[in-house]
């Protein structure tokens, strides 16, 4: 049985600041108590309720050809998604509103230190090769409120999305208006030139790809709103709660006008306050930072084995916010898979093991690209990404959100022969990883060898993403299963892997 984990949230709780008060709430029902919310029941405000122990989750039984990976520790992952997480939050406590394990900072530094620490002291040698990203965007200040009848009300939950413009040092006030989903049939009529559009946004599935973006293919509504000349874009995020949200890169930056996040809560008190008739106008202010030449470094971390030829797995170490599974379950998982190689002969290491270990994931990814591009992949019989695996299958149940005590399923991509293809899917499955039904259409790391990955892409790139949404049991399945792929694979040759019209 794994010990009781649930942690009340205040760090983050009391950098959104609590949920505001509102006239007229609804009840909402809790297995122990009552409950006033206008809104529902939401994170991470609800967290002491929402969020359920590691040992809620149903345990996947191990068949007996599986006792290989019996020594496979959810609990020991978790720990290492905690610390990860410990990091990110010194980071805010520091005062940074921009905040996570962003490269070329002092937490960056921290979380490859600590990588490099472990894997030294499991046996692997280590190699830190510096580099330095061109360009780097950061939002260094900001603050958001909306005045109605003569009273400014706080948005406490505002956030930035990466690569948006900033306003001037005086910040932006304009008149706010309410678009819905921010569909064509909603822009008919409707003069939003110079006005705050406020667009109520879907996760299509996540804190990155949500149906205001571009990136959704939906209903381009922040491009719609920047055309018709906005003032500035405000996406309500459709989450119940007092979450943050930052869906990070492009197009943010072609808007041209600034483009913020908020939670439902702040959203839909603006909401109501707009459905007053009254005049509701925004103010925002908010300033970026563009750094040039940033200096971080790739880490290399290596395994012999009884070949020259390589099994490469790859993680990366920057995430926004606490980034317990984007990606601090990743660098876990890693860590797992390194424990478990590291305690056999290096006779029994069929393939050299190559971690890589990278910080600018979030951030144009400079350096791995650079790797990439010469490094020699004739000797790599696979490449294995590790990134996001494990999350909490949320529900959204009327106006409350909902956990559950099941694993997500995920994203997924794998690429090779047909019978390393079938090795992948039939290992997931047999260990307990649920994917969706079509694949990927590219891999994550690199395409010039045989590889795969699986990820889990809903809470990223939000204030959601901590500790308590990470489970034990998913990171255990699915470390488990990538174990069992390493295996099979080690027991062909390169070019039973490749398919030839690929490679």
């Amino acid at each position: 049985m794994r010990p009781v984990a649930i942690v009340r949230y205040a760090a983050i709780a009391a950098s959104v600041g609590a949920a505001l008060v509102f006239s007229a709430p609804t009840m909402a029902q809790t297995p122990d108590r009552q409950v006033d919310r206008t809104y529902g029941l939401g994170l991470p405000r609800d967290g002491d309720v929402l969020f359920i122990p590691d040992d809620n989750y149903p345990d996947w039984p191990l068949r007996p050809d599986q006792m290989d990976y019996a020594d496979v520790n959810g609990d020991r992952m978790k720990e290492w998604v905690r610390r990860f997480s410990a990091i990110s939050l010194q980071s805010q406590a520091d005062g940074n509103m921009y905040w996570g394990r962003l490269p070329g900072t002092a937490y960056d530094a921290m979380t490859m230190n600590l990588m490099i620490d472990e894997l030294e002291r499991l046996g692997l040698e280590t190699e830190r090769v510096p580099h330095t990203i061109p360009r780097d965007w950061s939002a260094t200040f900001w603050e958001a409120s909306y005045t109605v009848g003569g009273t400014t009300v706080p948005l406490p939950t505002a956030f930035p999305a990466g690569e948006t413009a900033p306003t001037t040092s005086q910040g932006i006030t304009a008149e706010a208006i309410w678009v819905g989903v921010g569909a064509e049939p909603d822009f008919l009529g409707r003069d939003v030139e110079g006005k705050a559009v406020i667009i109520y946004s879907t996760f299509v599935p996540g804190g990155r790809s949500h149906s205001a973006s571009d990136r959704a293919g939906m209903f381009g509504a922040n491009t719609r709103a920047s055309e018709f000349g906005a003032a500035m874009i405000v996406n309500v995020m459709a989450v119940p709660g007092n979450a943050q949200f930052n869906p990070l890169g492009a197009p943010s930056a072609d808007y041209g006008v600034p483009l913020i996040t908020l939670s439902q809560d702040d959203g839909f008190a603006l909401r109501d306050a707009l459905g007053t008739g009254a005049t509701v106008e925004m103010r925002l202010r908010l300033d970026i930072e563009i750094r040039e030449n940033v200096s971080t470094a790739n880490v290399f971390a290596r395994l012999p084995g009884a070949s020259d030829e390589e099994i490469v797995i790859a993680a990366h170490t920057d995430g926004f916010f606490q980034a317990s599974m984007d990606n601090a379950s990743g660098m876990a998982s890693a860590l797992e898979i390194a424990r478990h190689y590291a305690a056999m002969p290096r006779e029994d290491r069929p393939r050299t093991l190559l971690f890589v270990l990278f910080p600018d994931h979030h951030h144009g990814e400079t350096g791995l690209r650079a790797w990439e591009r010469t490094y020699n992949w004739a000797n790599v019989a696979m490449a294995l990404t590790l990134e996001h695996p494990s999350q909490t299958q949320l529900y959204w149940y009327n106006d409350d959100l909902m956990t559950s005590n099941t694993i997500g399923a995920f994203r997924w991509n794998a690429m090779g022969s047909p019978g390393f293809l079938d090795i992948v899917n039939g290992t997931l499955r047999a260990f307990g990883v649920a994917t969706y039904t079509v694949m990927d259409g590219r891999p994550k790391l690199t395409s010039q060898a045989p590889g795969f990955h699986i990820i889990d892409h809903v809470i990223y790139h939000t204030t959601l993403d901590t500790p308590e949404l990470v489970p034990a049991e998913g990171m255990e399945r699915a470390t488990r299963a990538f174990l069992s792929v390493i295996d099979q694979a080690n027991e062909m040759t390169l070019s039973e892997l490749r398919a030839p019209t690929m490679f």
